[in-house]
């Protein structure tokens, strides 16, 4: 995962543990309009302020996104569940804010939504549900083939080939599968 983007974070204490999420999984942080002193959510960081220091802040959605590749927003019920969603290479995550997470105009920003399937409530505390996608974003990317090996398919097919297939994030036994397939013809 490349950005993690708080959308008008609330809670000084969710911000913080976001902030040493980010720095556990090797993501930036961008902060949009925060509703405190940054100050504040040092507490949480434990030593990992840096991460919250070097926050990258912004004025608007329009703004913290236009410079990445692939945005997936957060909300309850919509869009697709964590458990089919396969992470993609240079993706970031929007995070939206406490009391009720991002509107469907920040949503139209996002290149897809994803929520995570809850039983009986659907909503989660926003540092919780950072904690949840981004563990699980890591652990998925890291079953994915890595993009040096998809160079031998362009070889074979051809540039639209391998980009459809970094698109689609293959698990190294779909990627075998793959290969065989082509070699085969």
């Amino acid at each position: 995962m490349e950005k993690v983007i708080l959308v008008e974070p609330e809670i000084p204490e969710n911000t913080g543990f976001i902030a040493r999420l980010a720095a556990n999984f090797e993501a930036e942080l961008r902060i949009i309009q925060p509703e405190f002193n940054l100050s504040e959510a040092r507490k949480t960081t434990n030593k990992y302020q840096d991460k919250l220091r070097n926050a990258e802040i912004y004025e608007t959605v329009e703004k913290a996104v236009e410079n990445l590749d692939y945005v997936v927003g957060t909300k309850p019920g919509k869009g697709v569940g964590l458990k089919k969603f396969q992470p993609r290479e240079n993706m970031s995550l929007m995070i939206g804010r406490e009391s009720h997470g991002l509107s469907n105009k920040e949503l139209e920003h996002c290149d897809t939504k994803i929520h995570i399937e809850t039983g009986k409530h659907s909503s989660l505390n926003q540092s919780h549900a950072a904690a949840v996608l981004m563990h699980s974003f890591y652990t998925k990317q890291k079953k994915q083939v890595k993009v040096d090996k998809l160079d031998a398919i362009n070889e074979e097919t051809g540039e639209v080939t391998r980009k459809l297939l970094k698109r689609a994030a293959p698990t190294e036994k779909e990627m075998k599968a793959v290969t065989a397939e082509i070699k085969s013809r």
